[in-house]
């Protein structure tokens, strides 16, 4: 049943286009959840490094996720006032105008395009200025130069070259238009100069910028409105107000109100995402950006993070026959809490699809180092959760040395509500967590956006403190965290000792 009194205002629709499944959540104007579900589909792996989807999923389960918040929440569909849409970055579709794809969306975890990235990084362009000069092979360019060298047909069929969410949002308005954290985040878009269409023809690449999206719109801006065949499949109204929810990694701290001094989110959902957002520019080794305008206007994103995050915790636990549920794992997490901090001497290095930050090392390959006969399920499920946590402190280490100062986590997905690894988190980094009762904020953050884009809210700063979900904190055990010290320059040592042997299995 509503909760009571939702009828006499309006609401707002949240969407996350994720890796494994969309999850649409309805909103008060302050924040209160009103209803939520959950669609899933599925990933092709079709060559070692190949992630792919069909966008036509995206639709079947954005229609489904909708219906359903509107019937479980028993909503009727004029009250809802607006939607915005985030997904994951880069996802890339290639399409005609008309919106219909050519090929399988290359998902974010796409790693084929390893040689381009590589290529265009070593190029020294200064368009490279507003990503740290380093260029990962999920994102935009390697992935359209690799299409333009191994399927030159579907390039030049392609009248279009978007985002996930581009393209979920052409599909429901008509419009093709971008978000600018999707366009300054990955596509060296700036706001003074717009698409770097001189970096696309020193790429080969001239007709890239009339394939992006038409236009770049700010978070909070509406798009248009549901056109009337959308409506219908939705179950809402021509009348519903479209906004573009932008890029789930950075949404996430939209969701969560990251926008106070040395705050950072962290989202601990497939991969790891640690976004920031600061007053200055600043070019650090290691991280992405400083990207113009990523999230606010007159404010420079970053972001940084890890490919494998509770994709490998789930990869264990499936691995070792159990079934990655909420049971097995409560279940596990007992067992994993009951031994010491540092597993026995086992540590694990985190790079199951490669490492970012700081290594930015595509190449990088997951190990268990120190494996005995003594090590049981509960000891590798424990190592796991602290070679992620080694991997965030290796992320945070690079911000810090950067000089952007980080005080304070606010933590978000599904590994949220692991509470063994928020404890770990806090200890092998030493900061307090500050994890989301929200845990799904990337939601809450297009439903920020979308309130914004209404009217329901001046503006995205505002409106992100008025919806602020509410927050647990885990601190750091002193004890632990000494531990955790040494586990950590073994985890770095690892790296350092195995990056021959790891590039040589992978070119083998």
């Amino acid at each position: 049943m509503p909760h009571a009194g939702i009828m006499m205002q309006p609401l707002v629709l949240g969407i996350d286009c994720g890796t494994q499944s969309l999850r649409a959540a309805m909103y008060q104007p302050d924040g209160l959840l009103v209803a939520q579900a959950i669609r899933g589909y599925t990933t092709q792996y079709p060559h070692p490094g190949h992630a792919e989807q069909r966008p036509a999923d995206w639709w079947d389960a954005l229609c489904g996720a909708v219906r359903g918040c509107l019937r479980d929440g028993g909503i009727p569909p004029e009250t809802v006032a607006a939607l915005a849409c985030d997904g994951t970055s880069y996802t890339g579709v290639f399409c005609t105008d008309g919106g219909h794809p050519l090929r399988p969306a290359l998902l974010w975890m796409d790693h084929r395009a390893a040689a381009e990235a590589q290529y265009i990084e070593e190029t020294g362009h200064p368009a490279l200025d507003t990503c740290g000069r380093r260029i990962s092979p999920e994102w935009t360019l390697p992935k359209v130069l690799w299409a333009q060298i191994h399927e030159p047909e579907t390039y030049a069929a392609a009248e279009r070259i978007v985002e996930g969410a581009d393209w979920l949002i052409h599909r429901m308005t008509g419009r093709w238009v971008t978000s600018n954290s999707n366009a300054s985040g990955k596509r060296h878009w700036t706001p003074k100069k717009g698409w770097p269409v001189a970096f696309y023809e020193s790429l080969g690449l001239p007709e890239l910028a009339i394939k992006s999206p038409s236009e770049v719109v700010y978070l909070g801006e509406p798009v248009g409105r549901l056109t009337p065949a959308a409506a219908d499949a939705l179950g809402l109204t021509p009348q519903c107000i479209v906004a573009h929810g932008g890029m789930d990694g950075w949404t996430a701290a939209v969701g969560k109100n990251c926008f106070h001094p040395g705050t950072a989110s962290l989202a601990l959902g497939t991969s790891i995402v640690m976004a920031v957002e600061h007053n200055k520019p600043l070019i650090i080794n290691g991280v992405m950006g400083p990207f113009p305008d990523g999230i606010r206007r007159g404010y420079w994103a970053y972001e940084a993070g890890q490919t494998s995050g509770a994709s490998v915790v789930g990869w264990l636990v499936k691995t070792l026959g159990f079934n990655d549920d909420a049971e097995t794992h409560h279940r596990l997490g007992q067992d994993a809490a009951a031994i010491a901090p540092g597993s026995e001497g086992l540590t694990v290095f985190d790079a199951w699809r490669g490492s970012r930050t700081p290594y930015f090392d595509f190449n990088a390959r997951g190990v268990f180092c120190g494996l005995t006969l003594e090590h049981s399920p509960a000891h590798l499920y424990r190592a796991v959760l602290e070679g992620c946590a080694f991997g965030i402190r290796n992320v945070l280490t690079t911000y810090l040395d950067g000089g952007l100062p980080i005080e304070s986590l606010r933590v978000c997905g599904s590994g949220a509500e692991n509470l063994l690894w928020t404890r770990i988190i806090a200890s092998v980094t030493g900061i307090p967590l500050m994890v989301s009762h929200e845990k799904h904020a990337t939601c809450l953050g297009s439903a920020v956006c979308a309130a914004v884009a209404a009217g329901l809210h001046p503006n995205l700063t505002d409106a992100a403190a008025a919806m602020e979900p509410l927050f647990d904190t885990v601190e750091p055990n002193p004890e632990a965290a000494k531990v955790y010290d040494a586990g950590f320059e073994r985890y770095r040592a690892i790296y350092t000792a195995l990056k021959p042997v790891m590039h040589q299995q992978t070119s083998g």
